[in-house]
């Protein structure tokens, strides 16, 4: 069910299965949307509350209050905090994939979460440097952060993230071209501001569960960094590769991405990890 609710940045959209009981968080990509989620919704909905948020600026929420506020890792961890809390959601399993992965490391410090796993998002600390280790050189590093894209811009951004069939390329299209440019540079722009936190130092300090799973041909993270990073709680203590997949294995492959998060969340659940 789609529903609005007010945070501190604006009204965000939301997709909620209402189903009783934990809740699967599930966090997009930059200028993306919940659409990207569909077949996680579809498999997972019968047993866990699944919920998925459009950024500010994203999809079908308003574009930011305060945008040098609000486009920020820890803008987008409060919004997606109040909604929660408007939700009533108590015990959050989180995926998060891309930024929603660093979206996801923020708010486990700040609210709290039960459970994450990350998809092609590797842990930085706040240097140049380590961007450069975390992330592969060339288009997908640029098109983060910039605020105008043109069509040829569109297209290089989907064929790098290559979210799966023609109707996942539609809606990825669409969704880039909704997202608030603005969204985009204020983020970027912020990684290393003196408030914004160090992800790398919380992958190796949080205490929770944290899956790896990424896809083999992803080319716009370093996978050997990824899966190299110290994490304090690393599921069954190393990362996991989808053959064939790109950035978005959990639309392009769906039944192997839900086939590793299905083993994971049993684990925790059952207290085996």
């Amino acid at each position: 069910m789609s529903k609005f609710i007010d945070t501190r940045a604006g009204r965000v959209a939301v997709d909620d299965s209402e189903t009783e009981g934990d809740v699967l968080l599930m966090l997009h990509g930059n200028s993306g949307s919940s659409a990207v989620f569909s077949h996680q919704v579809n498999e997972f909905s019968q047993d866990l509350r699944v919920v998925s948020v459009d950024y500010p600026g994203h999809g079908a929420s308003d574009d930011a209050v305060q945008p040098e506020r609000d486009y920020t890792l820890a803008g987008y961890a409060n919004a997606i905090g109040d909604a929660l809390d408007a939700l009533g959601a108590r015990r959050v399993f989180a995926v998060g994939v891309s930024l929603g992965g660093h979206i996801a490391l923020e708010l486990a410090a700040g609210r709290g979460i039960a459970a994450l796993m990350l998809v092609g998002s590797p842990p930085f600390a706040k240097s140049v440097d380590s961007i450069g280790q975390a992330f592969m050189p060339g288009p997908g590093l640029t098109l983060s952060g910039k605020p105008d894209l043109s069509p040829e811009d569109i297209e290089t951004f989907l064929t790098l993230v290559h979210p799966g069939g023609v109707e996942e390329f539609a809606a990825g299209r669409a969704a880039l071209q909704r997202t608030d440019g603005r969204a985009r540079a204020i983020m970027v722009a912020n990684l290393f501001a003196a408030e914004a936190r160090d992800q790398l130092q919380l992958a190796e300090t949080l205490d929770l569960p944290i899956a790896v799973v990424n896809g083999a041909a992803d080319n716009v993270v370093n996978l050997d960094y990824l899966e190299a990073v110290p994490y304090r709680h690393l599921w069954r203590g190393r990362g996991f590769r989808i053959a064939g997949a790109v950035h978005s294995p959990q639309s392009s492959h769906p039944g192997a991405f839900n086939a590793l998060l299905r083993e994971f969340l049993s684990e925790v659940r059952e207290g085996r990890v």
